[in-house]
């Protein structure tokens, strides 16, 4: 499986809720590791990496920077800036309006893109909002701790794809695996969708989804949606988290997960392109996730939220 860093930043998130809920509400949680892999995650509240001890998490002794929520902005989009002569503006006539036209033509796009594997650049990061936080002081430095492992902006890698990269193509780009951008049919699952004119030839296509719970991405072997935000992104795979999630409470004395939800909601995504040569300059999904976790800790049940934003930015395509 690959790991994308969206799935390290939800399960990151997930952890920390889940033991910062417990330290908030028994200070002296006691942790048995057990279980290759748990150890990193477990090691973050200064727990041991050790089957054979035990060791108290202290809220006290926790420590993380205070995590800064970046302004996201994409790269400046640099079709204007390849046209030598000013090219002529595209009729409002000849612009998909109707919530169907615009996905079917986002898709076109998208497709296009995947297919012919032009040159481009690739930038994906995420931040955790403070002021989403549903808990007080004491959690909020715990949940500090799973921004080390996001990536921020600052520190965002910045990813150089020469034309024809195949492999790495099918994978920066949902729908992973495939040389397909979007299999989106269900046009009533769209909250909003509109197309502008830009100027030098150039159209910018917005649109977002209906709010969704645990959306699932779309098999790659099928390619039959499961959910409409699957159809477009790469949502993060709910059995995926559980997995891991399910290594980390059996490690923990008298805590259980009942449950957890992650809400995909206010989605934006976007595609600038040419309308005579329909070749796309930027490519952008601006992602936000609500995750909630409710836990039991011994008898008590106890719940809590964070918001995770996710930024995947493609841009300088070179055709």
């Amino acid at each position: 499986m690959k790991v994308s860093k969206k799935f390290i930043a939800v399960l990151a998130i997930v952890t920390c809720l889940i033991l910062a809920l417990a330290l908030v509400n028994d200070m002296k949680v006691e942790i048995n590791v057990e279980g290759e892999g748990v150890g990193n995650l477990i090691s973050m509240f200064g727990g041991s990496d050790n089957s054979s001890q035990k060791a108290p998490l202290n809220v006290a002794e926790t420590t993380a920077p205070v995590v800064q929520t970046p302004v996201i902005q994409a790269p400046a989009d640099n079709a204007e800036a390849q046209q030598t002569t000013a090219a002529p503006s595209v009729s409002n006539t000849s612009l998909p309006s109707t919530n169907e036209e615009i996905i079917k033509k986002y898709t076109e796009l998208v497709d296009k893109f995947k297919i012919e594997k032009p040159a481009y650049k690739k930038k994906e990061f995420q931040a955790l909002p403070e002021e989403y936080r549903n808990f007080g002081t004491a959690v909020n430095v715990i949940l500090n701790l799973a921004s080390g492992y996001m990536t921020t902006e600052e520190d965002c890698e910045e990813l150089v794809r020469a034309k024809g990269s195949s492999e790495e193509i099918l994978y920066d780009m949902p729908i992973h695996g495939v040389e397909k951008g979007c299999v989106l049919t269900d046009y009533n699952a769209v909250s909003w969708a509109k197309c502008e004119d830009i100027g030098n030839g150039n159209c910018k296509i917005s649109f977002s989804l209906k709010e969704e719970v645990n959306a699932e991405p779309t098999p790659a072997e099928t390619l039959v949606p499961v959910s409409a935000h699957g159809a477009v992104m790469q949502p993060v795979k709910r059995s995926d988290i559980t997995t891991e999630v399910d290594k980390i409470t059996s490690s923990v004395r008298g805590l259980s997960l009942n449950q957890f939800d992650l809400t995909y909601r206010d989605c934006v995504f976007e595609c600038v392109y040419n309308s005579q040569t329909n070749q796309v300059s930027s490519i952008t999904h601006h992602v936000v996730i609500d995750i909630a976790a409710d836990i039991k800790l011994f008898t008590s049940n106890i719940n809590g939220t964070a918001r995770l934003l996710n930024e995947m930015l493609i841009y300088d395509i070179t055709w």
